[in-house]
Parts: C-alpha cells; sequence; structure tokens
C-alpha cells in the first residue's frame, strides 16, 4: 500500500468517522493495522462503535490513555 493511499484511509476515517482521533497505518503482527487513538476509555468505546473490525481492509485497533485524570465523563 502506498503513502497516497494510507493517507486517503486516514482522510476518509476522520471526514466521516470522527476528526477529533488520530489515525495511523502501520506494519502489525497480522500485517497492515489501522490504529485510532483516543484520550480517554470512555471515547475508545464510542470509537468501537463506530469502526468496524475491519476498516478499508485493515484491522483496527483502538488505543487509549488509562490515565484516570484524562476521564471526563
Amino acid at each position: 500500500m502506498t503513502q497516497i493511499q494510507k493517507d486517503d484511509i486516514i482522510l476518509k476515517a476522520a471526514l466521516e468517522i470522527n476528526p477529533e482521533y488520530l489515525y495511523s497505518i502501520k506494519q502489525g503482527t497480522l500485517g497492515l493495522t489501522f490504529y485510532i487513538e483516543v484520550k480517554t476509555r470512555t471515547e475508545a468505546k464510542t470509537a468501537r462503535e463506530e469502526f468496524p473490525m475491519i476498516y478499508e481492509g485493515l484491522r483496527t485497533i483502538i488505543l487509549y490513555t488509562n490515565d484516570k485524570n484524562l476521564e471526563t465523563n
């Protein structure tokens, strides 16, 4: 996958789902993986509802910080 193709997938996710998340595509143990980084566990739950397990042919992984001080309920 070219960098332009990766950028297109990231742009599509930001425009169609949520521009506040941080997106990246990296090589994982099962091939190219789409990483979505959020700030809190609550946001991670929301992101998991918004994103399928496979997005644009890439496995999706939701990452969040475990810092209780950042949690905003």
